[in-house]
């Protein structure tokens, strides 16, 4: 060990035991060293400095222990984004809005193989959104639980999720939000296998998913299955491919509802209700790369989904395809650019469950998005959206334009 190093440890020990009313004491005393040349001056700096960066963490470590075990092992983080809207849909008056969302939750560690999280949104019933506008001269707006589950992790490659289970970006693999909104927590079971091997990632996602409870034997649910693989090329590119298969129960013939929207509205009904079922298949696929042109563009992605549901003879299928470029992940004097192109046909999909940005969310659907977003600030981004909507088979386009600013906790 270096002597500067068991300095160091030596002063640290002395500090903690004798406490911090000694500090300037140890100021005086390792300068003392210095001048007796047991130290150099650079020596005895980098001594103070460790010494105080060692006495924190003791310190804050010492208050920690005091605390009760679950509030040690529970984290807290949350968000808040700012946001302008305009909206310019056909036959419809031009719409500006002021709107924001305030998202906080928590996550406890019961063991070493079991957590619960929840989480508080801004927002109504609206399964596809926790924006709340303003309006209403000032009015006190709602507070609601936007999820609530337990996770249960008995082995590396294993992972049990119960509850009203948060984002369903983190449940299956969707490069793109064409058939979910990204604000959807579903209610129900899933669960993720996951192998690693050397250039390779297998995975499995699935789950059963509660849609409705009607009093009666014949409620509305859902079953997702989606393998998937994740092939490594080298350490600068990726692709990513799974295929999902959704089976839906009780659907046909039913009507469905995210608490804002009921099924239908652009879905084929027959006597009032759905006259198709749902069950369809769900490629997605990702290819990325790590500095294709050198510092320029630190990474580029090319992505896609796509749909089918075999039951109508037509109007049966969607898909989007986009391509994502800059930083892999936004921060701070960092940015991302996005384009996507989605088509999505009247009975591809059921119409709660759409990006509801894009035309509301409905189905019969197709158009442009383009997105850009920078790193302002740590923790702190700026971003634009713009999407150019169309109607497939009847009349209406939407233009619609949001400018955000978000700050996470």
């Amino acid at each position: 060990m270096k002597k500067k190093d068991i300095v160091c440890l030596f002063f640290v020990w002395f500090w903690v035991i004798a406490g911090l009313s000694y500090s300037g004491e140890i100021d005086i005393l390792v300068e003392k060293l210095a001048e007796k040349g047991i130290l150099s001056h650079g020596e005895a700096r980098a001594i103070l400095i460790e010494t105080k960066e060692e006495v924190r963490k003791e310190s804050i470590k010492r208050r920690h222990e005091t605390l009760p075990r679950w509030i040690q092992n529970t984290k807290i983080k949350g968000d808040l984004r700012l946001r302008y809207q305009w909206e310019d849909q056909h036959n419809a008056p031009d719409r500006h809005r002021g709107r924001y969302r305030f998202r906080l939750g928590l996550e406890t560690k019961i063991n070493k193989t079991i957590k619960v999280s929840a989480g508080l949104a801004t927002g109504g019933s609206d399964a596809r959104s926790t924006n709340q506008t303003m309006c209403d001269g000032f009015s006190t707006p709602d507070i609601r639980l936007d999820y609530a589950y337990a996770e249960w992790t008995p082995t590396t490659w294993l992972t049990f999720k119960a509850g009203k289970i948060k984002s369903i970006k983190k449940l299956i693999f969707r490069p793109s939000d064409l058939l979910w909104d990204s604000d959807i927590n579903p209610e129900g079971i899933s669960f993720s296998l996951s192998k690693k091997m050397d250039n390779c990632d297998l995975f499995m996602n699935a789950g059963f998913w509660i849609l409705d409870e009607e009093k009666g034997s014949a409620d509305p649910y859902m079953w997702v299955v989606q393998p998937g693989v994740k092939y490594e090329f080298g350490k600068n590119a990726h692709l990513k491919l799974a295929l999902a298969g959704y089976i839906f129960d009780n659907v046909k013939g039913a009507t469905l509802t995210n608490g804002k929207d009921t099924s239908g509205k652009y879905n084929t009904l027959e006597g009032g209700v759905l006259k198709y079922n749902y069950n369809s298949i769900a490629p997605s696929i990702e290819i990325g790369f790590k500095k294709p042109f050198g510092n320029l563009i630190p990474y580029l992605a090319i992505f896609g989904d796509y749909v089918h549901n075999p039951d109508p003879s037509e109007n049966n299928n969607g898909y989007l395809f986009g391509i994502k470029f800059g930083a892999e992940k936004v921060k701070k004097g960092t940015w991302q650019a996005k384009y996507m192109y989605r088509y999505l046909e009247k009975d591809a999909w059921i119409d709660i469950f759409p990006d509801s940005d894009a035309y509301s969310g409905h189905t019969d659907v197709k158009g442009h998005e383009f997105a850009f977003s920078y790193g302002i600030g740590r923790n702190v981004t700026f971003g634009i959206d713009y999407y150019y909507m169309e109607r497939i088979k009847d009349t209406g386009r939407k233009n619609l334009l949001q400018v955000d600013l978000k700050i996470k906790f």
